[in-house]
């Protein structure tokens, strides 16, 4: 069976990754209807089926990266599985019983602790997020083109209007280090309000 552009499911694991924009549409395309479905059976909007999608093939994109990865299963067996599992998670959280959960389904049992890992994962982009918020400007944007954009010290010297490079930098240790009390103070209220 043809699969978009490719003729087998190892070729599209391949397209993934080596970050084939068309390999990871023609993913999104076949699958991304099933997990939908059984989300929308579930309670679940299609906002939440496009974000559940998107985090399980974020787990599919993150193992396929690994070279001792091996997919025993389909790919849509797989993705489908992952989302399964990430949306009875998310159910569960909002104390919501799924409606419709068909043991019949065809999944996998999926290793819990690499969703696990990529929810932590998520948790602290999400705090980090919020205390770049806290940090304000103009140290929010500093880090973000530093660290996210990566632009060089001079294009952020010339963009935020510093005299030189290394001017740049020193606030960006300043910036780096307001950061990391945020980060921390925030933590430390996070853990004693649980």
């Amino acid at each position: 069976m043809k699969l978009g552009n490719y003729w087998n499911e190892a070729e599209l694991l391949q397209g993934v990754r080596d970050n084939n924009e068309h390999a990871i549409k023609t993913i999104y395309k076949l699958h991304f209807p099933t997990v939908e479905n059984f989300i929308r059976q579930n309670g679940g909007s299609v906002q939440d089926a496009k974000d559940v999608f998107q985090d399980g093939f974020l787990v599919l994109y993150r193992n396929v990266k690994n070279a001792d990865f091996i997919l025993e299963c389909k790919i849509k067996t797989y993705i489908y599985s992952v989302c399964r599992r990430i949306w009875l998670t998310e159910l569960k959280r909002k104390n919501k019983v799924p409606s419709v959960v068909n043991e019949l389904d065809e999944y996998i049992n999926v290793d819990e602790s690499g969703i696990e890992e990529y929810n932590e994962h998520e948790m602290k982009l999400s705090h980090l997020s919020q205390c770049l918020v806290l940090l304000g400007e103009p140290c929010s944007s500093l880090l973000s083109d530093f660290y996210l954009n990566s632009l060089s010290m001079q294009e952020i010297a010339k963009k935020m209007g510093y005299t030189n490079a290394d001017n740049a930098k020193t606030q960006k240790y300043k910036c780096l280090l307001r950061l990391k009390k945020i980060f921390f103070e925030k933590e430390v209220l996070k853990r004693e309000t649980i």
